[in-house]
């Protein structure tokens, strides 16, 4: 089972990197805000215990995933495939997950708002 801390980590950076493309804000400031949000946090004990089929290896592989879309966002500033990068990240764990995107956060937001599934 994954722990709540390396869920926390996803949670957030996912939440930052979505607040990167829809707003524009600065991917490091609002990933530190959401560590820091009551209900990320609380979501993040829920879901460790929800999926505990995930282990703490494949959801630092999530997380490693998200990074390099961090990293990408920092060097270009801006661009086309910022959302298809947190896509291909989203839809990777949809397909792990036998084609249903869990029920994780704000997940099913973020997917329909970025155009996820619009190659489905």
């Amino acid at each position: 089972m994954a722990s709540p801390e390396i869920w926390l980590e996803v949670l957030s950076l996912t939440k930052a990197l979505f607040d990167a493309v829809k707003l524009g804000e600065d991917v490091i400031e609002s990933y530190r805000r959401h560590r820091e949000e009551k209900d990320t946090i609380q979501e993040s004990r829920r879901v460790s215990v929800a999926l505990s089929t995930y282990s703490e290896k494949e959801v630092k592989a999530i997380f490693s995933r998200l990074e390099q879309c961090r990293d990408r966002f920092i060097k270009q500033g801006g661009g086309a495939d910022r959302a298809s990068c947190v896509c291909s990240v989203l839809n990777e764990v949809k397909k792990g997950n036998g084609g249903q995107l869990p029920r994780i956060d704000d997940w099913g937001n973020i997917y329909r708002q970025l155009g996820c599934g619009a190659k489905d």
